[in-house]
């Protein structure tokens, strides 16, 4: 996993009660347990989406899959920790029965005895969330010992790198889930306009979801009024109003917003990744692709779009 994605996943900031923070990068599930425990001050919001959700979106299409009785191996860090916490959490509540979770450490030799303990209870799968080359040695040493040959991976295994390593023959059942996009208007113009503006180019990470920020934080702002940080937060929901008129970026479109705002009447910016929402926590609420890997390739098995993830989350949050 590269430096910059470690420091995505797990980096924790400090929390002003007052000011508004948005964070194109963080996607820890350690931030939700914030949230939901009040920590955040209700302050905090990202454009990325969370890892806790990915969790979410995977039990739920584990179950659709047919895993009834999963083992789980996961990475012995924050990502890894917090993810299948989420996961446990959704795939319980969905009627599935987890019947050993194992930890490990990165970049051992050998995973024998974490895939000997996964294997007690005659699961019908393996849920594997780690990085393409642990997870590899991992994938190999569960198929070695007569594991059954049928996974549930998390995004960072969607890579051909993984597939090779492992054998194409031998991930016939894998699925996975990844973060996913709805193209807009939006995305068409960032595409086309942001390196020449911002001398960065377009596919640089995080640099479509740090513009998407940046936008709804100055619409917020405009709605608000005025730099009363109370107000710039409930703004922010504002600012995204599933019922509003729906706003694109561009600057054409952004003074299209401020006259709507000026007379009052509702908006939806509809960003470079899609139209989202924010949950009460600050988290954005989807979409998810689906995948599944076919002749040694991943490919799209449907999609989890954000009112499908707003439906499972007000469920399981009740």
């Amino acid at each position: 996993m590269p430096n910059g994605e470690k420091f995505a996943r797990n980096f924790s900031p400090q929390f002003s009660p007052y000011i508004v923070q948005v964070s194109p990068a963080s996607s820890s599930p350690t931030l939700t347990a914030l949230g939901r425990d009040g920590k955040t001050n209700g302050i905090f919001f990202r454009t990325i989406t969370s890892d806790a959700l990915q969790g979410v979106a995977a039990a739920k299409y584990a179950i659709d899959k047919g895993f009834k009785k999963l083992s789980i191996i996961h990475v012995n860090n924050d990502f890894g920790v917090n993810m299948v916490a989420e996961f446990s959490r959704a795939y319980k509540a969905l009627g599935g029965t987890i019947v050993s979770d194992t930890p490990y450490n990165e970049k051992q030799s050998s995973y024998a005895s974490e895939v000997t303990a996964a294997m007690a209870g005659e699961p019908d799968g393996l849920y594997l969330v780690s990085t393409p080359v642990d997870g590899a040695t991992v994938a190999r040493t569960w198929i070695s010992q007569g594991g059954v040959q049928k996974f549930l991976l998390n995004d960072g295994m969607n890579s051909p790198d993984f597939i090779d390593s492992v054998g194409a023959d031998y991930l016939k059942d894998a699925y996975g889930t990844s973060s996913g996009t709805s193209p807009t208007a939006s995305t068409d113009y960032f595409n086309k306009n942001y390196k020449e503006f911002s001398g960065i180019e377009p596919s640089n990470p995080a640099a479509d979801r740090s513009y998407d920020a940046g936008a709804i934080v100055g619409l917020a702002i405009a709605i608000a009024g005025s730099g009363d940080p109370a107000k710039i937060k409930d703004a922010m929901y504002k600012a995204v109003d599933p019922a509003g008129t729906p706003i694109y970026a561009g600057k054409q479109e952004f003074a299209k917003a401020l006259g709507l705002i000026k007379d009052g009447k509702p908006i939806r910016y509809e960003g470079v990744i899609g139209p989202v929402s924010f949950d009460k926590f600050g988290d954005i609420t989807g979409p998810f692709r689906l995948w599944k890997i076919v002749d040694g390739k991943v490919t799209t098995d449907g999609e989890m779009t954000t009112d499908d993830v707003n439906a499972l989350q007000a469920k399981l949050n009740k």
